[in-house]
């Protein structure tokens, strides 16, 4: 009995290994070995600038894992054992200042950092191994401080109403905020796979080349398209910051911890004042009222203009100058993340407003009433930050290019949290805090559990 019994376990053990076997050998999530191979821009390529020692990580879009290496010598970084799956590459690599003057002959007074990034990037027994291109974005003298774009609580707080941008003098000298452009770039918003589809990349994003009237040859690769734009009123010196100050751009620049009459003449409450902030004493507001009346058309259901009631004026801020604002009734930012923002100045014998827009890549006819998203030339732009949600599965394609924001960033606990993403500091200079700035976000910016507009000490992040 006790025989037959040892043999019947046996052979149940023979079996389980067999079917363990068998599923493991037919659903192929056997690790594989995958390696990512770095490359320099061809405008440094010939430099001779070094490969190893960059930080390379891969993150897994499915599970968010996430596994980092350093490259050898050769620029390879190796990964052992990975999960087949579709993953995220991010590489970056710090040239001294001294050693980048030497090899290119032009000065530069700090560390040049370089970023490579490559969006769903497929691991299977047959695709071990990725190309990774690292840029050095240009570094400019404003940079996006905080941005406040999950919102507060949707019963108790204010909801999407109390967003804000800072934007900060991050230089040694005073900047003049005068025709400064604040915009949100237009790309695709959902996570579906276009890639085979016309009008989209290989990664689904939007391919402005195919865009009705296109006359740009590098349209996706030197230029970047709108679906807002706003400027900062001034004749050249109305709005000095000096070094290490900053504006507050507000979506609607009122006290949101106290109720306030809205246009409607109903008042809007607030349950609980310690989730939202006082943007009263913001800088500029994006008041788009006036902006949505002036191209307003009656039709038989709306024959009337009726102004968005959350869209209040406070008298006492400055309004920007809106461009444009396709298919919105504020200064919105997205709750979820999927925006791109940027500011630029243009060359001052030059008007965005008269700079080549264009439809849609998707779009395949042009009407009186399409909309065209303008062109804006990555050379002209000071600083970039993407936006994205905080599950990896839910994140859609990356919109800006490399050498703009090489690294997507969220707040940790996602819409409407309150919380804000800040700037970490890199160092400070006589009491001057000096931002950190590689043109990746990923790594520029912290999570602030609430955010501050005080622009006092608290509103940092060392």
């Amino acid at each position: 009995m006790k025989q037959t019994h040892t043999r019947l376990l046996l052979a149940c053990t023979i079996l389980l290994l067999a079917a363990c076997h068998k599923r493991d050998a037919g659903s192929g999530v056997r690790p594989v070995s995958f390696s990512v191979k770095l490359s320099y821009e061809e405008s440094v390529a010939a430099l001779g600038l070094r490969k190893d020692s960059a930080l390379v990580k891969i993150t897994n879009l499915t599970s968010g894992t996430v596994n980092q290496v350093y490259s050898d010598a050769q620029g390879v970084a190796n990964f052992a054992s990975v999960p087949p799956g579709n993953y995220t590459i991010t590489a970056t690599i710090t040239i001294s200042a001294e050693r980048y003057s030497t090899l290119s002959g032009a000065y530069v007074a700090e560390d040049v950092v370089f970023n490579g990034n490559v969006t769903g990037q497929s691991v299977t027994a047959t695709v071990s191994e990725a190309v990774a291109v690292l840029t050095a974005g240009k570094i400019g003298d404003w940079v996006f401080k905080q941005v406040y774009y999950a919102g507060s609580n949707t019963s108790r707080g204010a909801s999407f109403r109390d967003q804000f941008v800072e934007i900060y003098n991050n230089s040694n000298q005073v900047l003049y905020a005068d025709s400064l452009y604040f915009a949100q770039v237009y790309g695709v918003a959902s996570t579906a796979n276009n890639a085979a589809t016309p009008g989209y990349l290989p990664s689904s994003q939007y391919d402005w080349s195919k865009s009705i009237g296109q006359t740009a040859t590098r349209a996706n690769e030197d230029y970047v398209y709108v679906k807002s734009l706003f400027m900062i009123p001034g004749t050249g010196k109305n709005h000095p910051v000096n070094p290490g100050e900053s504006i507050i751009i507000a979506q609607t620049a009122l006290n949101h911890t106290q109720p306030y009459a809205l246009s409607g003449g109903t008042t809007q409450g607030i349950t609980d004042p310690t989730l939202t902030i006082d943007l009263s004493g913001a800088n500029f507001e994006g008041y788009l009222v006036d902006y949505r009346r002036s191209i307003f058309i009656p039709t038989t259901s709306s024959p009337n203009f009726t102004p968005y009631k959350w869209d209040i004026d406070n008298p006492t801020v400055p309004n920007l100058k809106v461009m444009l604002a396709s298919s919105m009734q504020d200064l919105l930012l997205d709750n979820l993340g999927r925006d791109g923002l940027i500011i630029f100045k243009a060359p001052a014998n030059q008007d965005p407003a008269q700079w080549p827009a264009y439809p849609s890549p998707v779009e395949t006819t042009v009407t009186s009433t399409t909309v065209k998203y303008p062109q804006i030339p990555i050379r002209h732009i000071i600083d970039a930050v993407e936006l994205q949600r905080v599950v990896e599965t839910a994140r859609v394609p990356k919109r800006l290019q490399n050498s703009l924001d090489a690294g997507p960033t969220n707040v940790s606990a996602g819409e409407y949290s309150s919380q804000s993403l800040v700037r970490k500091t890199a160092r400070a200079v006589g009491g001057r805090k000096i931002l950190k700035d590689t043109n990746n976000s990923a790594n520029d910016f912290s999570t602030k559990s609430k955010a501050d507009p005080s622009k006092s000490a608290s509103s940092f992040v060392d």
